[in-house]
């Protein structure tokens, strides 16, 4: 649960025991209790450093609060006719806080314990006192210290049952955008491994009758090697059909390549998108089939980012055909409303890891993030070629 405390969080909990410390110092120093100074201000700051304690070690922070939470009960025992011992301000709202921050953390059992112990104690403290306070009041400010201790926890309890249903879904759609995206991949690679495939075939076939003087043994080489990458075709679209999304569907469609990306930025732009593309498109023979449909798909990606999170500002797409091969960047201006999981290279958003993922299937690398000038930038390399080759032609055609 921890983890679901953002840095605003944890700065606002820390602000409140800060705030709420000082206050309790004061109102102890002051009539009708007259707390020492010295004394009012380590109780007070004691009993605020629990509730940032209980962010990472809740059960010293519970201990910390109860022993705080009693000495301030104790040193005012004598001087307080009304809310003794738990129902003076300051202290409660400060006790208050600790058993809601507790609840949020580490779960209602250990503010339940918390509160168990705090209701036993302010009932020896009520016996213990009965000759200087009404033990009937006494018992009265226990009991209804209680009763809003409850309804605090219980409020905390919902809010963390929520924030735990929330993390659940979270992960349940990261991870199954994952699934997804790399059933996408596939089927996308088989398209492509497919063509290949099926040239070996035709190749390996035809081979006997392309090249002059084959030998009985190298024919019956070539018609296993096509038999074998026939076998092979038909087992990769055994597995697509598996990775089908929609019924009646075989996944088998065309799959969009680098000579689809003019295409692209005309459609983002007929969105109203203002796309400025710099240097030059690659050729559909500068790379490979699989990378040319990876490099779509980044394209793709960051653009759609872009018109979601940052609709009014432009973006700038640069290609480069390099020694490494094909450079993309695609950055724009941020607006203020980019959720904050996609403003970092770790975020989790669904989109930037099919990118990644997309990346790294044809072995290129890719980045993203929010840079120092307020832009959000998309940065990939990609190989030009990849392993995925068809067998070269040999011997000469026949007239």
């Amino acid at each position: 649960m921890l983890s679901t405390w953002t840095g605003r969080g944890r700065l606002a909990v820390y602000i409140a025991a800060l705030v709420l410390g000082i206050v309790e110092a004061a109102v102890l120093a002051t009539d009708p209790y007259e707390v020492a100074g010295g004394v009012a201000l380590l109780i007070g700051l004691t009993h605020a450093a629990s509730v940032p304690l209980a962010l990472r070690r809740p059960v010293e922070a519970a201990g910390l609060s109860l022993i705080a939470v009693t000495v301030a009960a104790l040193a005012i025992a004598r001087a307080s006719d009304n809310g003794w011992p738990w129902m003076v301000p300051p202290p409660t709202l400060t006790q208050l806080l600790v058993l809601v921050v507790l609840t949020l953390v580490a779960g209602w059992r250990l503010a339940a314990i918390t509160l168990a112990i705090q209701v036993a104690a302010g009932v020896v403290l009520a016996l213990v006192g009965w000759n200087w306070n009404d033990i009937g009041d006494s018992l009265v400010q226990v009991a209804n210290f209680a009763s809003l201790a409850l309804l605090f926890g219980a409020l905390a309890t919902v809010a963390r049952r929520l924030a735990e249903s929330r993390s659940a879904l979270r992960e349940e759609y990261e991870r199954r955008s994952v699934v997804e995206e790399k059933a996408r991949i596939a089927r996308e690679l088989h398209d492509v491994i497919a063509h290949n495939m099926s040239l070996i075939t035709v190749q390996a076939r035809s081979a006997p009758h392309r090249v002059d003087d084959v030998s009985p043994a190298a024919e019956a080489e070539f018609a296993e090697i096509a038999d074998l990458a026939a076998s092979a075709l038909r087992q990769m679209r055994g597995v697509l059909d598996v990775l089908r999304t929609e019924e009646g569907q075989s996944g088998r469609v065309p799959v969009p390549g680098i000579d689809g990306l003019a295409e692209l930025f005309e459609s983002a732009r007929g969105t109203g998108q203002r796309v400025e593309v710099r240097g030059e498109l690659p050729e559909l023979t500068d790379v490979a089939p699989e990378v040319g449909t990876a490099a779509y798909r980044i394209v793709q990606e960051a653009l759609s980012n872009a018109r979601r999170h940052a609709p009014n500002e432009p973006v700038s797409v640069d290609l480069t055909m390099g020694e490494e091969g094909l450079g993309i960047r695609v950055a724009n201006a941020l607006d203020g409303t980019a959720p904050a999981a996609d403003k970092d290279t770790t975020g989790g958003g669904h989109g930037l890891i099919g990118m990644r993922e997309r990346a790294t299937a044809v072995g290129g690398r890719i980045t993203a993030g929010a840079t120092d000038e307020d832009e959000f930038v998309v940065e990939a390399l990609l190989p030009a070629q990849t392993t995925v080759r068809t067998l070269p032609k040999r011997g000469r055609k026949i007239p």
